[in-house]
């Protein structure tokens, strides 16, 4: 797939028009139709800018930008104990160009959802920065059990923490935030998943000082901050996004 086509797949699976692609990145609508249809090629720095917002950064390598988790939670919770670093800035001038924030980079009434949504987006769980895939067995419950006998800190996410929240389906893929993967995963005797392979999986991501702030026991398991796993949830795949909706009232069919 071309850069083209991509950019074009990519918007439409965010939900996102042309027009408001072309504002979260501060440049003309026809712009944005011009480089889907081949017209023309986007600089480096454009494209990287696209890529961000639509959740993909350029490059096997590239990281989910958790500053984009971190300005959707200070929107939410201005008394969030968070430093507004220039990356939160970026954010907000992206999501107020779309009406998601005020000047201030509070939420809008009204568009919390949305916001929620933009920002698992950008930041996705599979570019989740130090992320490491292990091979399905145990279930989040008996990870966060094992962690907490050996006196790990952790934090349950994604559809498990939604289903902590507000009881709604199974587990489909196991999430959850830790202060050392590598530790936690020998503790917990996990084996990790092979590179570019398929199927279930369980992920392990290390505290990054921001997605496991406002940690909260549910049911005697920790897990994250109602807002961070409906983030959480919608940069997730499969019934992850299903999970943030219920997790939201939203209808569901």
């Amino acid at each position: 797939m071309d850069l083209a086509e991509r950019i074009s797949t990519l918007r439409r699976v965010n939900d996102l028009s042309a027009r408001q692609l072309a504002a979260l990145v501060d440049v003309a609508p026809t712009t944005v139709t011009r480089i889907e249809s081949g017209a023309v090629s986007p600089s480096f720095d454009l494209a990287q800018d696209i890529m961000a917002v639509l959740g993909e950064p350029i490059g096997f390598t590239s990281s989910a930008d958790v500053s984009a988790i971190a300005a959707a939670r200070l929107a939410l919770d201005p008394m969030l104990d968070l430093t507004v670093a220039p990356g939160v800035e970026v954010w907000r001038r992206r999501w107020a160009r779309i009406g998601l924030v005020d000047e201030k980079g509070f939420a809008i009434s009204g568009k919390e959802a949305d916001l929620m949504f933009r920002a698992g987006r950008a930041a996705r769980l599979t570019r989740r920065s130090g992320s490491v895939d292990f091979k399905t067995g145990p279930t989040a419950y008996d990870v966060a059990d094992s962690l907490h006998s050996a006196g790990f800190d952790y934090a349950v996410t994604g559809d498990t923490g939604a289903n902590l929240y507000r009881s709604s389906a199974g587990e489909a893929w196991p999430v959850l935030y830790v202060e050392d993967v590598d530790r936690a995963a020998e503790t917990v005797g996990l084996a990790r998943k092979e590179s570019g392979s398929f199927g279930t999986r369980l992920t392990l991501i290390p505290f990054d000082g921001v997605c496991e702030l406002g940690r909260v026991l549910v049911d005697g398991v920790t897990v994250v901050a109602r807002d961070q796993v409906i983030i959480d949830a919608y940069g997730g795949v499969d019934r992850m996004t299903e999970q943030a909706d219920i997790l939201l009232g939203r209808r569901v069919t």
